[in-house]
């Protein structure tokens, strides 16, 4: 029992020993992008006077427990006093724009105590894009896209997103195009086959970044109308044929419509004419008439019997129409005077002969 006490005892006080006298240096490995700000934590517990921080084994900095940060050679290397525990100094070094020229080992030594080193890592963000912007293609076809990352230190990681899903890196090829002035190019292929409209993104990343940078497309997929397949195109191919029967019946009763306008007034221009045409010859019938029929008040006929004779005659206004030509021929002869009975018609012909007599 006495063994285990002393051995716990002995434990404590080497913890605290080393405790008390241990030099830390927080954060052993640190990763910024360039331009942003790298801070690196020095500490100890037993009093020192002088503390130097070296890049690469070069002097950057050094600090006096007296006077503070010293003035340095670069103007964005600069240190802070910082809160440590209970009996113990803290310094920060301050990289306000970290550069690629500051990535390496980076000690924090206290001149006649102890020293530690931690490493410092500077990386470069570059640029993603997918080459062809926006695109529509036929559905079921397939279609290939180009992404190329460029100028990151170090090499990116370079995936494919599709609506939101990670794509299987067996799905896609990755190669290096090569360094330019210590930076990188990467480019990735990637076919897809177009099922449905979908958003594609083309992913690029390094251990410094919080999010990944992204470069997307959209890519509309458009239903490819093949005869004889699927119900959709039956329905369009029926809707077509009854479109064209309508419109063929509609054509057809246009056309029945413009000849019956046609022959109707066809036959109302031949009515008109017609009532034209009669018109026309009753007037000249009513003229002739008119101008050939003269009453002749001595005419008496030959043959008749006395008692006819008188019969006629006793007869007030009564006319006895018999035939007559409607133009009287006399060869140019004259005509009867008002005291002759009779008119030769001998030369006249087979005419029909109108006698009027009126009393």
């Amino acid at each position: 029992m006495v063994n285990i006490v002393f051995l716990a005892a002995l434990v404590v006080l080497s913890f605290l020993t080393d405790g008390g006298c241990q030099m830390q240096l927080e954060p052993q490995s640190l990763t910024v992008l360039r331009g942003s700000e790298a801070r690196l934590t020095c500490s100890t517990s037993e009093p020192w006077s002088v503390m130097v921080w070296l890049l690469n084994g070069a002097s950057l900095l050094t600090i006096s427990s007296e006077h503070g940060a010293l003035p340095s050679g670069d103007p964005n290397v600069t240190a802070v006093e910082g809160r440590g525990a209970a009996g113990r100094s803290s310094w920060v070094l301050v990289l306000q724009a970290a550069a690629r020229r500051h990535r390496g080992q980076v000690t924090c030594d206290i001149q006649g105590e102890d020293q530690k080193t931690a490493s410092l890592f500077v990386q470069e963000k570059g640029s993603i894009g997918i080459s062809g912007g926006n695109r529509t293609v036929l559905q079921g076809h397939r279609v290939r896209l180009e992404c190329a990352a460029a100028n990151w230190f170090p090499e990116p990681w370079v995936g494919w997103r599709v609506n939101g899903v990670e794509v299987s890196p067996g799905d896609y090829n990755v190669s290096r195009v090569g360094p330019s002035w210590g930076l990188v190019t990467m480019t990735s292929d990637l076919g897809l086959r177009a099922t449905e409209s979908s958003l594609v993104e083309c992913l690029a990343s390094v251990t410094a970044l919080a999010q990944p940078l992204s470069s997307r497309v959209h890519i509309t997929v458009v239903a490819e109308v093949l005869q004889g397949q699927g119900d959709c195109t039956v329905l369009l191919t029926a809707t077509a044929v009854l479109s064209s029967l309508l419109l063929f019946l509609l054509l057809s009763v246009c056309i029945v419509c413009s000849v019956l306008c046609c022959r109707r007034r066809g036959r109302t221009k031949s009515n008109t004419k017609g009532t034209i045409r009669f018109n026309q010859s009753g007037s000249g019938l009513s003229s002739v008439a008119e101008a050939a029929g003269k009453v002749n008040p001595g005419y008496a006929a030959e043959g008749l019997p006395d008692d006819s004779t008188k019969g006629i005659h006793g007869q007030t206004d009564s006319v006895t129409i018999g035939m007559v030509p409607d133009v009287v021929s006399s060869r140019g002869r004259p005509l009867p005077q008002e005291g002759g009975a009779q008119v030769d018609l001998s030369e006249v012909g087979p005419k029909n002969v109108r006698v009027a007599t009126t009393v």
